[in-house]
């Protein structure tokens, strides 16, 4: 009979419903930053694959190998930019000059109200470079 009279039934519940939210909106945050995370890594391997296959590539064929490259990691459509060859004194992609590889993709969280500090959409970019190699 005491212990009915102490008045602290149900505190771990109204506790757990205190706290409930606080645990749920760190659980949903983390899971939003570990894809943003991801995509930002899927990103940077693409750029680099992109700038690999360009600066190994024909002299002509540097922004079309490395375009269908980009194409081949990230799909079609969900992405911007491209590979680019900064030419050499000459006026093409040789000895010398620098292959370029600029990607940027637009990130939406599943819950766009948690992450309320981000700008939506959260613009993605990545950036790879490398000197041509002789073909």
């Amino acid at each position: 009979m005491q212990r009915w009279l102490s008045g602290e039934r149900g505190t771990s519940s109204v506790e757990f419903i205190l706290i409930a939210p606080i645990l749920l909106l760190i659980l949903f945050a983390s899971v939003e930053l570990s894809r943003a995370w991801f995509t930002m890594n899927l990103l940077t391997t693409a750029a680099r694959e992109a700038v690999r296959a360009g600066a190994t590539a024909a002299p002509a064929q540097v922004a079309a190998v490395g375009n269908a490259r980009l194409a081949q990691m990230l799909g079609a459509g969900n992405y911007t930019g491209g590979v680019t060859c900064t030419a050499n004194g000459a006026g093409v992609c040789g000895q010398d000059s620098r292959v370029t590889a600029t990607v940027s993709m637009n990130f939406n969280t599943v819950v766009p109200n948690l992450l309320w500090m981000l700008p939506q959409p959260l613009v993605l970019q990545q950036t790879a470079s490398m000197t041509f190699e002789n073909w």
